[in-house]
């Protein structure tokens, strides 16, 4: 399936469902991330395959959200560089623990 189909089906999902249960939904799938991301580091069997499988789904929820809530690719590329700088410098500092202001 090509990127617009792709995107065609999940704006498709967003119009069928709502953006209640899609948010929802959305919600879940962060969990079911948490869950394989704690099933890898403890070495379970396919770990690595249900992390992946997990990611994508939260990968396709993180387009739904943008969707249901407008925000652009600009916002989102703003606040990845600042949580960058931000990291780079608590790296700088050899600081593991963040102050409460760098939230």
């Amino acid at each position: 399936m090509n990127k617009d189909k792709r995107h065609a089906v999940w704006r498709e999902s967003i119009e069928k469902y709502g953006k209640t249960m899609q948010s929802i939904v959305c919600m879940e799938e962060c969990s079911e991330l948490i869950q394989a991301v704690s099933k890898r580091l403890r070495g379970k069997p396919d770990a690595t395959d249900n992390l992946a499988e997990e990611m994508a789904d939260v990968t396709i929820c993180l387009y739904l959200l943008k969707e249901m809530y407008g925000i652009t690719d600009a916002q989102l590329e703003e606040w990845i560089e600042r949580k960058t700088a931000r990291q780079s410098k608590r790296m700088q500092a050899d600081d593991p623990f963040p102050k409460k202001e760098d939230k």
